[in-house]
């Protein structure tokens, strides 16, 4: 009898597996066009451009409301500056384990696969005006759906670890081509800057150069003694001077008399707190900030084959190859930015970055200095404005950064028109592409060099979006 019960058990659980609720897909719906970017984002880019300028410059709005609030899902707040989510929703039963996967309609690549228990998946790092199918399967029962991602630039991408990233691609360019998405992106740095190391007081006793912090001490008031000079006399500054020659690659267009009064004030805190008594010992490598699974989602989802290294030596210092590891060819070239993209180091600069963009053997690409905004956005500057994209959309790419950057000295006046007004300077015409496609034949390269990053950088004229 006992044994009888537990067979008919047996056969209910059986039969209760096999009639099991079929899977049923309730959001998004059927060929429903789903948002990449989060309201606050799309309300910033579609302000008139004197209002936007305006809005960037002003403390309180880039500080309280640009981009903001950010996204929160699963009650966890994400970053002002990634793409909005697509929720994936489904009727889902108790313990119930579902595969979910998402798949891009135009290449067949599969961009999401995971197992979930629970009735929602979230889904980000989407290219932008593309078709997508998703599909929930639970044992032998799935449901397939597909929906496309809204025709709104930029598509900003999430790379873990690594701020202020987006596509290069997804814009409209010469012909009315979009510019190739997955191909080439921009972020900040995929690892810190060096940073210099110094001695502790127990090291130098133990070595016997415990005199040394004494000179540390001179040294650094006589510092401050120099800097509070030139603030004083203007005219003797030194343009020379070590520590501003480094300033200058981070702010390019700020005047002597900022970088002074800057290091004027942490001269005296430091100082004052006594935190002058250093001696140096050498230095170091920046940490990475893709080690580990970090590094391994990039990889695969993104499948980076080059890393443009925009940053000096300095801040270089220490590394021989990519973060994310041999796989990945490191280029490094030490640029300049804004006005500065007319000088020597900047036009050289360019020409070897320029030359990785040549071989198609090289995508894709992710490019970079240390935050993704200066020396980058000079770089992604020029690359759109050969493909074509309108003035417009190249200050919206620039401006972008803001999302992240949420200090208003960042702003226009300050860094982006030095970067226009440097290039209709020296190269008049009708348009700003018209000007730096004479900047780039002027750096050596050809017509039908250009022509190839072209065709190889813009979709098809006849391509029909899927």
């Amino acid at each position: 009898m006992k044994n009888t019960i537990l067979a008919l058990a047996c056969a209910c659980t059986a039969a209760g597996a096999l009639f099991a609720a079929p899977v049923e897909l309730l959001e998004p719906s059927d060929g429903a066009v789903v948002p990449t970017l989060t309201d606050p984002q799309k309300a910033y880019l579609a302000m008139p451009r004197d209002e936007r300028r305006g809005k960037f410059a002003n403390a309180s709005y880039r500080r309280n409301e640009m981009g903001l609030p950010a996204e929160t899902v699963g009650g966890v707040k994400r970053e002002a500056y990634w793409p909005k989510t697509v929720r994936l929703a489904w009727k889902s039963e108790d313990g119930v384990e579902y595969s979910v996967k998402v798949v891009e309609k135009k290449s067949g690549r599969t961009v999401f696969d995971e197992k979930v228990k629970g009735g929602e998946a979230y889904v980000d790092n989407l290219e932008i005006a593309s078709g997508y199918e998703w599909s929930v399967a639970s044992g032998d029962d799935a449901a397939k759906r597909t929906f496309r991602t809204e025709d709104k630039a930029p598509r900003l991408v999430r790379y873990p670890g690594v701020p202020n990233v987006r596509d290069l691609g997804g814009r409209i360019g010469l012909g009315g081509r979009r510019v190739r998405q997955g191909l080439v992106f921009r972020s900040a740095g995929l690892n810190s800057n060096a940073s210099d190391t110094y001695y502790t007081r127990e090291e130098l006793e133990r070595m016997g150069r415990t005199e040394e912090l004494g000179k540390s001490v001179e040294e650094a008031r006589a510092r401050l003694a120099r800097l509070e000079a030139w603030q004083k006399e203007p005219a003797t500054f030194d343009r020379r001077d070590g520590e501003y020659v480094d300033w200058t690659s981070w702010h390019p267009n700020d005047p002597p008399a900022k970088f002074l009064s800057s290091r004027i004030h942490r001269a005296r805190e430091l100082i004052k707190k006594g935190g002058e008594a250093k001696v140096k010992k050498g230095r170091k490598a920046g940490r990475s900030r893709v080690e580990g699974e970090r590094g391994e989602y990039i990889c695969s989802r993104f499948g980076i084959k080059s890393d443009i290294d925009l940053r000096s030596d300095g801040e270089c210092y220490g590394m021989t190859g990519s973060p994310l590891g041999p796989a990945v060819t490191w280029f490094h070239y030490s640029s300049s930015a804004y006005g500065g993209m007319q000088s020597s180091k900047g036009r050289d600069a360019f020409r070897n970055v320029f030359r990785v963009f040549l071989d198609k053997n090289n995508y894709p690409i992710d490019f970079h200095c240390i935050a993704g905004q200066d020396r980058t956005g000079a770089v992604a500057f020029i690359l759109n404005a050969l493909l074509g994209v309108s003035e417009e959309e190249l200050s919206l790419d620039w401006e972008t950064t803001g999302f992240w950057n949420r200090s208003s000295s960042f702003n226009h006046e300050k860094n982006y028109d030095h970067l226009v007004s440097g290039f209709r300077k020296k190269y008049p015409a009708e348009t700003i592409n018209e000007s730096v496609e004479k900047y780039v034949v002027d750096l050596g390269f050809t017509k039908e060099e250009i022509d190839s990053f072209r065709e190889f950088m813009l979709e098809p004229a006849s391509s029909v979006q899927q």
